[in-house]
């Protein structure tokens, strides 16, 4: 049965990404405002034929016309240094994980 939810699940380009598994998560980054922060991760797809660069965040606050905000995070030199290393590692990790993933699917015939 979770066989034929994952493939009605994968259909879908965003729920594909969005209820697809982390595999690789940076630390949280710290923002602005005491509460927020902004994350690297690497998520792999539903069905686990695929992987996405993802991004987790909080903003420091909001703004938008008509419900469709646009977010702003404020993040000091250090701190954008550190997400600029963090993007670059899940960036390595996610070459990696793909590297994995064709290697397998080589030794299966595909």
């Amino acid at each position: 049965m979770w066989a034929s939810v994952k493939k009605i699940l994968a259909k879908s380009n965003l729920l594909n990404q969005a209820l697809g598994d982390v595999v690789f998560e940076t630390p949280e980054i710290k923002g602005g405002y005491p509460r927020s922060f902004l994350q690297w991760r690497v998520k792999k797809s539903v069905e686990g034929d695929q992987y996405f660069v993802a991004l987790r965040m909080r903003p420091d606050a909001y703004a938008g016309p008509e419900g469709e905000p646009v977010n702003y995070m404020n993040f000091d030199i250090e701190a954008a240094q550190r997400l600029r290393s963090d993007l670059d590692l899940c960036i390595r990790e996610y070459h990696r994980l793909m590297g994995d993933a064709s290697a397998q699917g080589r030794a299966r015939g595909e």
